[in-house]
């Protein structure tokens, strides 16, 4: 059995997983956020040509109301995909989403319920903090790019999280976390 150097152990809760959505939604689903916008203004174009030149007021209404949820997608859009993909989560894995993280020489293993995978940690471009988690992004040239959330009261026997952060700074050998000097 291989050493394991840290382990996180969570169950994923709605609140964790709202958190990873809305900070990873702005870096990873760039290219909807711009289809939303370009869809924004051709709506808000079409009101002006329903509106003005074809006096049609009850078309520009429609096309208004297209330009408004398309400018709420722009800022707003991690809540619906946070939304589809919680409930996804729950039907393929239950009720319970229990994560079970152990970093190892040279690989990440997870364990989410009855299924798992590894990582190596060259894989992890960057690292994001939000009030309750980490969020490993993962993702090189040439792999689709997500993340891989970590629960900071999960952390097993009292790890020091400077030190959890130095050594995956030291296996990715790039600067994931900053540190304090």
């Amino acid at each position: 059995m291989a050493k394991i150097f840290y382990e996180n152990r969570f169950i994923l809760t709605r609140k964790l997983h709202q958190q990873y959505c809305k900070m990873t939604y702005r870096t990873m689903n760039k290219r909807i956020q711009l289809l939303s916008a370009a869809l924004a203004v051709v709506m808000y174009a079409l009101c002006a040509v329903a509106f003005f030149y074809l006096r049609l007021p009850k078309l520009c209404l429609v096309f208004l109301g297209f330009g408004i949820y398309f400018t709420l997608m722009i800022f707003y859009g991690y809540k619906f995909s946070e939304w589809i993909n919680f409930r996804r989560l729950k039907d393929e894995y239950g009720p319970a989403v229990t994560m079970v993280l152990h970093f190892q020489q040279d690989k990440v293993c997870v364990r989410v319920n009855e299924k798992s995978f590894s990582f190596k940690y060259s894989s992890i471009s960057k690292a994001y903090e939000t009030e309750d988690s980490y969020i490993l992004i993962l993702g090189k040239r040439g792999m689709a790019e997500h993340g891989q959330i970590l629960y900071k009261q999960g952390f097993l026997h009292d790890a020091d999280i400077d030190e959890f952060k130095r050594f995956i700074n030291k296996k990715t050998k790039d600067t994931i976390f900053d540190l304090p000097s």
